[in-house]
């Protein structure tokens, strides 16, 4: 009886660890280094930069950030910051992926200026696994040269870089037509 008893706890504990790791890792990925992010992209950095970066024959930096922010909106993107000395202009969009988050207690709890919380609910650390509907955009103007300026579009999607080179060149005609608009009026 003795045996039977200590077989049963032992078979109960051996489907209890089987069970747990096989179980879903549930939780986003840290990163406290941007090179982890880099390394964890599957194109080259220059062709990324390539995708990334416009030169504008314009020496209006006061323009082209105009422009930009109108982009910005029009792709409904809130602006976080806008530094003109710096040329940086920063923005986030949420969406709804599905009712991904409306059951989630924890979502309404995030706080923007904490990166690292602890979840007791789901037992993982960082908000942005509660947060998979938030895009981040941000957009640096900086010369090159002496007649022109360039400009880098960086967009994130769930911590990592948004690749697709589709996306880039949609802000960029869309940046185009804003400042051909602004020409001819």
């Amino acid at each position: 009886m003795l045996k039977k008893r200590a077989l049963s706890y032992l078979f109960v504990v051996v489907s209890s660890i089987f069970i747990q790791s096989c179980a879903m890792q549930l939780g986003a990925e840290i990163q406290w280094d941007s090179k982890d992010q880099i390394l964890m992209s599957e194109r080259s950095q220059v062709k990324m930069r390539s995708i990334q970066t416009r030169v504008y024959d314009s020496t209006d930096k006061v323009e082209i950030m105009r422009g930009i922010i109108s982009t910005m909106q029009d792709l409904f993107f809130d602006i976080d910051v806008i530094d003109h000395e710096s040329g940086i202009i920063t923005g986030k969009k949420l969406y709804q992926s599905g009712g991904a988050w409306e059951n989630n207690p924890t979502y309404y709890t995030y706080k923007t200026d904490n990166l690292v919380v602890f979840s007791t609910n789901y037992r993982t650390y960082g908000p942005f696994q509660y947060r998979n509907d938030l895009i981040r955009i941000s957009v640096t103007i900086r010369p090159k040269g002496e007649t022109q300026l360039m400009v880098r579009v960086s967009i994130q999607h769930n911590i990592r870089a948004i690749e697709e080179p589709e996306v880039y060149q949609t802000f960029f005609k869309l940046l185009g037509q804003s400042q051909f608009l602004s020409t001819k009026m």
